[in-house]
C-alpha cells in the first residue's frame, strides 16, 4: 500500500467499490423491465416507488387477485374452499380441511381500466403498465378512501403472493409483473390462470412427446390465438419433441345462456324466434351440422330446441338451453378431431372461461357419451378422447400453483383463525376531465383505451369497495360466491 495511504482513505474506497457494484447489481436487474417497473424498485421521486427494502417478512401477509370483472371474486371463493391437498404432509389428496384455512385475502375490482381485452386492439403498453401498477397496489400498504381524496389515507397490508385472474392479463402482462418481483427482492410471486393451465395440461404429454389439448374458449376473452402461443411456448420451454396439436372451440353462446341474454335464450319462447345469435344449420364453422344430430344428443324437451311455428325441420332449429350449447360446442371439437385423422387422443379440454365450471356435470356426461358411442358396432371416438381424458380449470390450477409456491417457500400463514378478505376497485379519479366520462360514471372507450404508457397521470384510483360503485347485475354475480360474499357482507356500506 503505498505510504501515506491512510485508514479512511481504503475506507473511502472501499465504499466506491460496493456503490459501483450495486449500481451494476441494479441495472442488472432491471434491464429488460417496464419503465414503471425501473421506477418502482429505483426510483424514489416517482408514485410508484415501492421502497421494497422495508417490505415485511411474507407468511403473515394476505394474498392478493386482481382482475377487471366480477371473475376475480371466483378465483377468491376458489381459494377459500380449496381442499385439494393434505395440510400437514402437503401432498395432493383432500383432508377435509381448507388449503387456505385461516389465510388472509385482498382483491383488487379494477373495474374502471376493462375490460382489459379492448387495449389488445393497439394499446398493449398501457395493458402491461397497467398489470404491473394493480401489482404494485396489491403490494402496497396505502389506498385512497374516495376517488375525489388528493392523499391515499387508508392503510392494508401487502400481499405476499400476487394472483392474476384475467386471462388477459395474464397473457399481456405476467411475465412483467414477475420480472418486477423478481427485481424487488421480496420473494413475493405472481400466479396467472393460463400458464398455471397449461402447466397442468403438460402433464399429459405422451411417451414419444406428443400432446393433444382442446381449448374451449368465450367470445370477448382471449381467444385460441393466446392460448396455442402460451402451449407451443411452454411445450418448447420444457424439451416437448413430438407432435402438438391443439382443436380450439369458441364457446358462442354458453356464457349468454347461462345469464339468460335473450340473444341465446329465451325460456318463454316455444318456436324459432327473430333476434336469436347462437348456432344454426349450415356447413360453415361454427354452424350445427345435420349429420350429427345422432351425437349432439340434444335435449328437445320443454322448448330446450326451437322450430319453426308448424315445423320439425331441423335445419332451421335454434338452440335454446345451457345444456344443448355444451352438448354443440364439445361435439364440434370432438368431431374435429376425428375428421382430421390424429392419432394423438384429447388427454384434456382447457375450459378459457370460468363461467364453464358451473356447467361441469353437463360437460362430463357429454365427453362420456361420445367415448361410448356407437355406429355400426363401431366406437367412433375411442381415438379422439384419451381414456383418462379430464376438464382443467385454469382457476383451481392457479389456486393449487399459489398453494405449492407458498408451501415449498414456507410463507403459508398457517393460522387456526378465520380468513379475512379486503375487497378494493378501481374508480375514475376525480381529477379526470369531465367529457372523458359516460353516462354511467365510466370512461368512455375513447379514453380508456387511448392512455398513453410511461406517464404518472393518476387516472384511476383505488377505494374501498362498496355496492354503489357497481351495476346490480355485478352484485349479483358476486353474491353468487357464498363463501366470498360472507366475508365482505358486513363491509358493504
Amino acid at each position: 500500500m503505498p505510504a501515506g495511504f491512510g485508514h479512511k482513505a481504503v475506507l473511502f474506497l472501499l465504499s466506491v467499490a460496493i456503490a459501483v457494484l450495486s449500481s451494476c447489481g441494479n441495472r442488472g436487474r432491471e434491464a429488460g423491465l417496464l419503465p414503471i417497473s425501473r421506477k418502482a424498485i429505483g426510483d424514489s421521486s416517482s408514485i410508484y416507488y415501492g421502497n421494497f427494502q422495508e417490505y415485511p417478512e411474507l407468511p403473515s401477509l394476505p394474498l392478493g387477485v386482481f382482475d377487471c370483472c366480477p371473475d376475480g371474486f371466483s378465483i377468491v371463493e376458489k381459494l377459500l374452499t380449496a381442499d385439494f391437498y393434505d395440510n400437514i404432509t402437503g401432498k395432493r389428496g383432500a383432508d377435509g380441511i381448507a388449503d387456505f384455512g385461516g389465510e388472509y385475502f385482498q382483491i383488487l375490482f379494477d373495474r374502471a381500466n376493462g375490460p382489459y381485452a379492448g387495449y389488445t386492439a393497439g394499446n398493449e403498453d398501457f395493458l402491461k403498465e397497467q398489470a404491473v401498477r394493480n401489482a404494485l397496489f396489491l403490494m402496497g400498504e396505502s389506498y385512497y378512501n374516495l376517488a375525489e381524496d388528493e392523499y391515499q389515507s387508508g392503510y392494508k397490508e401487502p400481499v405476499k403472493i400476487v394472483l392474476v385472474s384475467s386471462p388477459v392479463a395474464d397473457y399481456y402482462g405476467l411475465s412483467d409483473i414477475q420480472a418486477m418481483l423478481d427485481g424487488s427482492g421480496t420473494g413475493v410471486k405472481a400466479v396467472g390462470v393460463i400458464e398455471s393451465a397449461v402447466t397442468e395440461a403438460l402433464k399429459d404429454v405422451d411417451e414419444d412427446g406428443n400432446f393433444c389439448v382442446g381449448v374451449l374458449y368465450s367470445p370477448g376473452g382471449v381467444t385460441s390465438r393466446e392460448y396455442e402461443t402460451v402451449i407451443r411456448r411452454m411445450a418448447s420451454e420444457r424439451g416437448v419433441s413430438g407432435r402438438i396439436q391443439i382443436f380450439n372451440q369458441e364457446g358462442i353462446g354458453i356464457d349468454g345462456a347461462l345469464k339468460g341474454d335473450p340473444a341465446y335464450i329465451d325460456t318463454s319462447a316455444s318456436v324459432a324466434r327473430a333476434g336469436y345469435a347462437g348456432p344454426v344449420t349450415g356447413i360453415s364453422y361454427n354452424n350445427i351440422d345435420a349429420s350429427l344430430f345422432d351425437r349432439y344428443g340434444f335435449n328437445t324437451h320443454d322448448n330446450a330446441m326451437l322450430f319453426p311455428s308448424g315445423s320439425r325441420a331441423i335445419s332451421d332449429v335454434q338452440l335454446n338451453s345451457v345444456e344443448n350449447y355444451v352438448r354443440y360446442h364439445l361435439v364440434s371439437l370432438v368431431e374435429r378431431h376425428r375428421r382430421s385423422g390424429s392419432r394423438i387422443p384429447l388427454s384434456s379440454i382447457i375450459l378459457a372461461d370460468c363461467s364453464y365450471d358451473s356447467v361441469r356435470d353437463v360437460m362430463d356426461k357429454v365427453m362420456v357419451e361420445l367415448y361410448n358411442h356407437k355406429r355400426g358396432g363401431i366406437y367412433l371416438y375411442r381415438n379422439s378422447i384419451s381414456p383418462d381424458f379430464r376438464f382443467i380449470n385454469p382457476e383451481e390450477c392457479a389456486v393449487r400453483e399459489a398453494y405449492r409456491i407458498l408451501r415449498e417457500d414456507g410463507n403459508l400463514a398457517l393460522r387456526g383463525t378465520k380468513s379475512i378478505l379486503t375487497p378494493f376497485i378501481s374508480l375514475p379519479s376525480a381529477s379526470v376531465p369531465p367529457d372523458s366520462l359516460n353516462a354511467q360514471g365510466g370512461f368512455k372507450d375513447s379514453y380508456l383505451y387511448g392512455r398513453a404508457a410511461g406517464t404518472e397521470d393518476i387516472t384511476t384510483k383505488v377505494v374501498p369497495f362498496a355496492r354503489r360503485y357497481i351495476e346490480e347485475g355485478e352484485m349479483r354475480e358476486i353474491e353468487s360466491y357464498s363463501k366470498t360474499f360472507t366475508l365482505i357482507r358486513n363491509s358493504l356500506y
